[in-house]
Formats: C-alpha cells, sequence, structure tokens
C-alpha cells in the first residue's frame, strides 16, 4: 500500500504459520512452522534488496526507507531453519500488480511480457573466441531456422552462444504485420516437433541435436514513462511505434476522440487532461507533443519485447 511517504507492505500468512505437535516416542515434540518472513523489496533490473526480517505471526512491514519517484516490486518469503519459499504470483494477476508500488506517485504502467525462447545443444565444436567464426555460426544457424519455420529471420534473435558442444540460446520474436506467418510460440511449438521427429536431421548442416528447452518466460515488467532528452515526460505516444510521437498516434488518438467514461469502449489512456472525456482539452495536450522525440523509445521497446 503507497501511503505517500512510505509503503506499507501486507500479505497472508503462510499455512505453515502456527508450531503443531506430534507424538514421539514418549514425547510430544513441536512439528512444522516458519522461523518468520524474509522481505525484499526490488527496482527492475537490479538484485532484490533484503529490507526486513520479521517474526512468525506477522502479516505487515512498513517500508520507510523508499525514494519518492521510484517504482519497486516487493516480495514476501516465509523460511524454516533450512529455505525460504518464494511466493506462487501469477504475472500480471491482482497480486502481482499490488506488490509493484511507485511511491509518491501515479500506478506505474506495468504489462505483462512473454518471451518465446529456447536453447539448443549441438553435437559440434566452435571456438566461441574467435568472433568471425561465430558469426558466420549465427547467421547459418538464424537462416535455416527461419528457412525450417517459415518466418521472417529477422524475428530470430541469438543471445548467447557458449561451449560445451554448441549450446545457443536464442528468442523467436512477435511482430506486427506478420499475420501470414506463425506466432512466436507456434513457431517453437514446431521447431520442438521437429527435433523430436528423428526420421529427418534437419540441422546435418551444424551438427546432431544433442538437445532442446523450451524456456519460454512471462514476466511483469514496469514500463518507464517515454521522456525527451532533457528528462521530460512525453505524452500520446501510445503506439509505440518509430522513436516519436507521429501520425499513427494521432490516427489512434482520432480514433479514441469523443468517448466517455460511460462507454465501454473508454480507455484512459487517451485521456492526457483527466476529465473522463476523450474531448478538445485532450486533443490540444497532445498537439503539444506531437513530433517529440522519445529519447528512451529502444529501452522501452526492448522492455516490450518489440
Amino acid at each position: 500500500m503507497n501511503t505517500g511517504d512510505e509503503v506499507l507492505v501486507t500479505w497472508t500468512q503462510s499455512v505453515d504459520d502456527a508450531v503443531s505437535f506430534t507424538p514421539f516416542g514418549d514425547a510430544i515434540v513441536p512439528r512444522g512452522g516458519v522461523n518468520g518472513y524474509r522481505v525484499y523489496r526490488t527496482v527492475q533490473g537490479e538484485s532484490a534488496e533484503l529490507i526486513g526480517i520479521v517474526s512468525p505471526g506477522s502479516f505487515e512491514y512498513i517500508d520507510d526507507a523508499a525514494t519518492t519517484g521510484i517504482t519497486y516490486i516487493y516480495s514476501v518469503k516465509p523460511f524454516d531453519a533450512d529455505n525460504e519459499t518464494d511466493p506462487a504470483i501469477e504475472p500480471g494477476s491482482a497480486d502481482d500488480l499490488a506488490r509493484i508500488i511507485s511511491l509518491g506517485g501515479q500506478p506505474p504502467d506495468v504489462v505483462v511480457v512473454t518471451r518465446v525462447q529456447s536453447q539448443m545443444t549441438f553435437d559440434a565444436v566452435i571456438d566461441v573466441e574467435d568472433e568471425a567464426a561465430v558469426e558466420v555460426f549465427v547467421t547459418d544457424f538464424i537462416t535455416l531456422l527461419a528457412n525450417l519455420l517459415g518466418i521472417d529471420p529477422a524475428r530470430i534473435s541469438v543471445t548467447s552462444v557458449t561451449a560445451g558442444s554448441i549450446v545457443v540460446d536464442f528468442e523467436i520474436l512477435d511482430v506486427e504485420g506478420a499475420d501470414d506467418e506463425h506466432t512466436a510460440a507456434e513457431a517453437l511449438e514446431n521447431l520442438l516437433v521437429l527435433v523430436e521427429d528423428d526420421t529427418a536431421d534437419e540441422f546435418a548442416t551444424i551438427g546432431p541435436v544433442l538437445q532442446i528447452e523450451d524456456n519460454t518466460s512471462t514476466d511483469t515488467v514496469v514500463i518507464p514513462q517515454p521522456i525527451d532528452a532533457e528528462g521530460n515526460v512525453i505524452l500520446g505516444w501510445f503506439t509505440r511505434g518509430g522513436n516519436q510521437v507521429g501520425l499513427d498516434d494521432f490516427f489512434a488518438f482520432a480514433e479514441n476522440f469523443g468517448r466517455t467514461d460511460a462507454s465501454p469502449e473508454f480507455d484512459s489512456t487517451f485521456d492526457i487532461v483527466p476529465n473522463g472525456a476523450v474531448d478538445l482539452d485532450d486533443f490540444f495536450a497532445f498537439a503539444e507533443y506531437f513530433g517529440k522525440i522519445v529519447a528512451n523509445a529502444s529501452e522501452i521497446k526492448d522492455l516490450l519485447n518489440q
């Protein structure tokens, strides 16, 4: 809970947050229970920071050391003598969103991003220190994979090539305008089927496939506000296309013009001057931002997996 000058973190107690007793020989001994809760605070992209440890039976913690204007992600983990337990939280759920706090500010812009990722291991050898050899391998790998899956090679991004035979980590991207191609998830599923079917060796030019893993992940991502080169917030970059507020954003705004919060189609994103309606005040505000360059466009697109 954002109280304005501090953050009140609350949670549901662990089902093990109680000590039961059980017979052991001629004695009655305690069994189960937790030793307490560890409270962590994270800034996106950084390691989690342990900010507090509270006793069993606790269900809240006050973070009075948070900094105004910074978005934090909180997590609470019960622990016993040997282990601590990660909370089972569905990305994008109400519980997930509730733990993301921007102290003293508006609720942060949060999206759920799925990254379709995989790792393939080939029975082959490459000198990973030889940049030229790795570049040739990556080009051949992407070309072969794109042909097998029937997708644009630009949708395949190799993130690492490491030794241990040849271990390739890569990502398949979803892009707008590729409606005639498989989605990233479909493409990876097709690849898994191809590799499992040993009637043909589609990767013979590289080497036998020793292993393939589906490393797809779904995460909640905090999106920073678009800013210009001076750090001023830019509004109206609705479509997040290119690196400036442009015609696509104007057309998106025009499509929503005239809608009010009484309409099921109302999207408060376009209510730039908040009053429950997309009206002339919003139009004039949008006009002020039209054409402005978004300095952190690449950062935002990377977070959105675009």
